[in-house]
């Protein structure tokens, strides 16, 4: 077992002058600077969109981006090209790796097809095809021709 007040072994490839630096400093400044090296972090990360468009095989159509992960429409491959008459929804997040590098973890959540779709034209929502009134805002504006 480890002794819980033992000073840490400062990580390699830190400068002397760094540790130093961090070792005088007392609890509240060690936990105010945690987020900010997280926040830095992520300030020099690609954004997740373009990792996203980098590491897909098929046509993204739209990406949402929550913070800590992201959902994905897309077309799927369909051999050499794209099907479009499917879109399939992923959610996808960045997992470390024990290298210390980061990679996208992509989740299917299922398929939705091009016929079952329709658009209402005041919200913008998604409806099933047969839909006359959108359920979200009401408006009897639904328009059935919509294609992705």
């Amino acid at each position: 077992m480890s002794d819980a007040n033992a000073d840490p072994t400062p990580p390699d490839g830190l400068s002397r002058s760094l540790i130093q630096r961090i070792d005088a400093l007392d609890p509240p400044e060690l936990k105010a600077l945690l987020p900010y090296i997280e926040r830095r972090i992520d300030s020099l990360r690609t954004p997740i969109e373009a990792d996203i468009e980098a590491d897909t095989a098929g046509e993204v159509l739209e990406i949402e981006d929550h913070g800590a992960y992201a959902l994905v429409r897309q077309h799927p491959p369909d051999g050499a090209s794209v099907n479009t008459d499917v879109t399939s929804l992923y959610h996808v997040r960045r997992e470390p790796q024990y290298d210390g590098t980061e990679s996208l973890h992509w989740a299917y959540l299922g398929e939705f097809y091009r016929s079952a779709e329709a658009r209402c034209e005041s919200c913008g929502q998604t409806l099933d095809r047969g839909a006359h009134v959108c359920p979200n805002c009401g408006s009897d504006d639904v328009d059935t021709e919509t294609e992705e």
